[in-house]
């Protein structure tokens, strides 16, 4: 005989029992790994933000590159600009307080950027001149030596990386001996920029051509008679001969 009460209580142990398996299976599913599509879909979302990444650096590396070139022909446009038109080199002309401003230092007359305040007024007298922007102070003290890459900000124009830009009479440029006249690139550009900057300008050699690494950064930059791209160098530099 079945009674009521009984009957009740088999049921709900059973609904209990079933609800148990339910629950048991269902967190089973759950508890799973991922499948191999969603991995898949996982590898191809990070497959394109690296992507992305690298075509990112390399398109401001490019622009940089590009910077530097055109910073670098309007430094050679003005230098000859200014010869032609006051018969006399930037920094050198020995007339500049009376035939640009009379506020500009004055070279010697040599025909050589040879020595600090010569080394200033390239850029002094250029700007004042009207054959590049921007205002430069002429402080002789802060042009640093006719070898090294040093100069002081609102003295010489600074590169894209926050190193400057300097004119010397020198033999600064890897595996030369005669002095000439030294576009300086300033330091803190990577030897990547500079090896792409190389091919822009010249042979893409770092101790051939006009172009070339400077001799105070030949072993950290270059190997083999290569740019070393492969170190990621941060601080290069580099001198175009004029």
């Amino acid at each position: 005989m079945q009674y009521p009460g009984n009957s009740q209580h088999t049921e709900n142990t059973l609904l209990g029992r079933r609800s148990c398996s339910f629950a048991g299976r269902s967190t089973g599913r759950r508890s799973g790994g991922f499948t191999l599509v969603e991995i898949a879909i996982v590898l191809v979302i990070v497959g394109l933000i690296l992507g992305g990444v690298f075509k990112g650096q390399a398109l401001i590396d490019s622009a940089r590159v590009r910077s530097i070139s055109a910073d670098v022909s309007g430094i050679r446009a003005a230098w000859y600009s200014f010869q032609e038109r006051y018969r006399s080199i930037p920094g050198d002309f020995p007339n500049a307080q009376t035939q640009i401003d009379s506020a500009a230092l004055q070279g010697n007359g040599n025909g050589r950027i040879d020595d600090s305040q010569e080394r200033a007024a390239v850029w002094q007298q250029l700007a004042l001149a009207g054959f590049i922007s921007g205002s430069f102070n002429g402080e002789r003290g802060a042009t640093g030596t006719a070898s090294d890459v040093e100069c002081g900000q609102g003295t010489c124009p600074s590169n894209p990386f926050n190193g400057y830009y300097k004119i010397s009479y020198s033999a600064q440029a890897a595996d030369v001996d005669g002095l000439a006249h030294e576009i300086f690139t300033g330091a803190q550009i990577p030897v990547n920029i500079l090896s792409q900057l190389d091919l822009k300008l010249d042979d893409g050699l770092p101790a051939s051509g006009r172009f070339r690494v400077h001799r105070s950064y030949l072993n950290a930059c270059t190997r083999d008679g290569q740019w070393d791209v492969a170190t990621a160098h941060a601080n290069c530099a580099a001198v175009l001969r004029e």
